[in-house]
C-alpha cells in the first residue's frame, strides 16, 4: 500500500500539471470546456441538421453522449503513454509505476468536472423537467470513472512493451466510438438479438444510463451498473497486477 508521501506527491504533481497546462493558453481553463463543445457542435451539424437527427431532445441526447465519451477517450489515450514517457524520472527515484496513469486519470477527471458543471447549467435552461432520477447521476459517473481508470491502467502497462500499441489504441477507440451510440440510439439501429452484445461494451451502456436518467426521468439499471463495476474491477486488478509484476522492467524498457 503506498504511503502518505506517495499520495502527497500524487496530489502535488496533479496540481502542478494542471497549473502548467492552463498557464500555456490565454483562455486557460475554458479550453477544457471548448474541446467537447466543439466536438458536439460538429456532430450536431452533421447528424442533427444535415442528416436530420430524428431524435427527440437531440441536443441533450448528443451532449450526454459526447461529454461522457470525451472523458473516456481522452483519458485512455493520455494515460497510455504515461509510464513509457516517465523513464527519466523512474531512473532517478523509485515510484510505484501505477502512479503515472493514476496521475493522468486525476488530471482528466478534474477537467471533466468543468464539463459536468457546464452540463448542469445547460440542464437548468433546457426544456426537460427535473426528475428524482437525476440524483443517481453521481453513481453512474463513479461507475464510469472506475471503468476509465481500469482501461487506462491496462493500456499504460502495455505500451512500454509494445510502443506501437498507442497507434492501434487510437484506431480501437475510433472504432468503439461508432458502436457506442454517441449520436444515435442503439435500440433504433441494432437488431434486438444483438443489443446484449452491443451493451457488453460498458461505454455504450454508461451513455445509455445517462440518457435514461436525464431524458427519460428513470432510475438507471442497477444490475447493469453492477456489471460495469464488476468488469471494471477485474480489468483494474489485472492492470495493477501487470504493472506490479513488471515494475522492475519499466525503467529499462522506457530508456530504450
Amino acid at each position: 500500500m503506498p504511503d502518505r508521501t506517495f499520495w502527497e506527491l500524487l496530489a502535488y504533481k496533479t496540481r502542478a500539471n494542471l497549473r502548467s497546462e492552463v498557464s500555456r493558453y490565454y483562455l486557460a481553463y475554458l479550453w477544457w470546456v471548448f474541446d467537447p463543445l466543439f466536438s458536439m457542435g460538429i456532430l450536431y451539424v452533421v447528424f442533427g441538421i444535415f442528416m436530420g437527427g430524428g431524435q427527440e431532445n437531440f441536443i441533450l441526447f448528443l451532449l450526454l453522449g459526447t461529454t461522457q465519451w470525451s472523458w473516456f477517450a481522452s483519458t485512455v489515450q493520455n494515460s497510455s503513454g504515461s509510464i513509457f514517457a516517465s523513464g527519466g524520472l523512474m531512473r532517478q527515484v523509485y515510484i510505484p509505476k501505477f502512479f503515472f496513469p493514476l496521475e493522468v486519470f486525476l488530471q482528466d477527471a478534474f477537467k471533466h468536472c468543468f464539463v459536468l458543471g457546464l452540463l448542469a447549467v445547460f440542464l437548468l435552461f433546457y426544456p426537460v423537467p427535473f426528475a428524482v432520477s437525476w440524483l443517481a447521476a453521481p453513481i453512474v459517473i463513479i461507475a464510469q470513472g472506475l471503468f476509465v481508470l481500469a482501461v487506462s491502467m491496462v493500456c499504460a502497462a502495455l505500451v512500454p512493451f509494445l510502443p506501437d500499441f498507442k497507434f492501434i489504441l487510437a484506431s480501437l477507440i475510433q472504432a468503439l466510438f461508432f458502436v457506442s451510440g454517441i449520436f444515435f440510439s442503439l435500440e433504433a439501429v441494432v437488431l434486438p438479438k444483438h443489443l446484449a452484445l452491443m451493451y457488453a461494451n460498458p461505454m455504450a451502456g454508461i451513455i445509455r444510463e445517462h440518457r435514461r436518467i436525464f431524458l427519460e426521468g428513470q432510475w438507471p439499471d442497477w444490475m447493469y451498473l453492477a456489471y460495469v463495476v464488476l468488469v471494471s474491477g477485474v480489468i483494474l486488478v489485472c492492470g495493477l497486477a501487470l504493472i506490479r509484476r513488471c515494475d522492475h522492467l519499466y525503467p529499462r524498457l522506457c530508456s530504450e
